[in-house]
């Protein structure tokens, strides 16, 4: 295999396996999977709980919120308010750690605009993971506990953030298939399928050997 750094981006959609594929990847390459971490690298950094982040996933804050936010700023005695940065400081912060992961070590990176973010790097495989509601409702509703229609509405307003946050901060419509190199549809091929297909797609653009 190559010894030149190289990054896999997977977008992906809630309740699709794209984490479960992004970690089949970094497996077989034996190369970072980077996932969470960004998120609680970016609560370190900022002093904060990563429960307190977790909500903000790519995702915009609602005017609700950052009325909240401006509201609870204001000083009181006796008492220091908890600083909660802005969307475009999140997204910078993590965006931050992301350039940095790629200049050093070759890694699988899932979400957090990745895909954009690496646009311009030379050795880079950008995948889409999608599935059919049926089967997203019935992962969600298994991954947190929750009812079918409660999964069903939890992935139909994800879907509704991630697009609103996409458009925002890459201008870009992360649906449009023309941004990727591979789409794959896991109710279709199924979850081991779908991730030896794109692990024959990451060899075959970058030219790496099987070991």
């Amino acid at each position: 295999m190559s010894n030149q750094r190289f990054v896999v981006t997977i977008s992906h959609q809630l309740g699709c396996g794209g984490a479960y594929i992004g970690q089949k990847i970094a497996e077989e390459f034996q190369i970072p999977f980077v996932d969470r971490d960004i998120l609680k690298r970016v609560a370190d950094e900022l002093h904060l709980a990563e429960a307190d982040l977790e909500n903000r996933d790519e995702r915009l804050s609602s005017v609700w919120e950052k009325l909240t936010e401006q509201m609870y700023t204001a000083p009181a005695a006796g008492w220091v308010p908890q600083y909660h940065p802005s969307d475009k400081e999140l997204f910078y912060l993590e965006s931050e750690y992301i350039l940095k992961i790629a200049e050093k070590t070759s890694a699988v990176i899932l979400g957090r605009g990745g895909r954009y973010l690496l646009r311009d790097a030379p050795r880079h495989v950008r995948i889409f993971v999608t599935a059919e509601m049926p089967e997203r409702v019935e992962r969600v509703a298994a991954l947190f506990h929750i009812s079918k229609d409660a999964a069903k509405t939890k992935i139909e307003t994800n879907d509704q953030q991630r697009i609103a946050f996409n458009r925002t901060f890459t201008k870009s419509d992360r649906l449009d298939v023309r941004l990727y190199d591979l789409a794959v549809n896991t109710s279709a091929l199924g979850l081991d399928c779908a991730a030896n297909l794109v692990l024959q797609s990451v060899r075959a653009k970058l030219s790496l050997k099987e070991v």
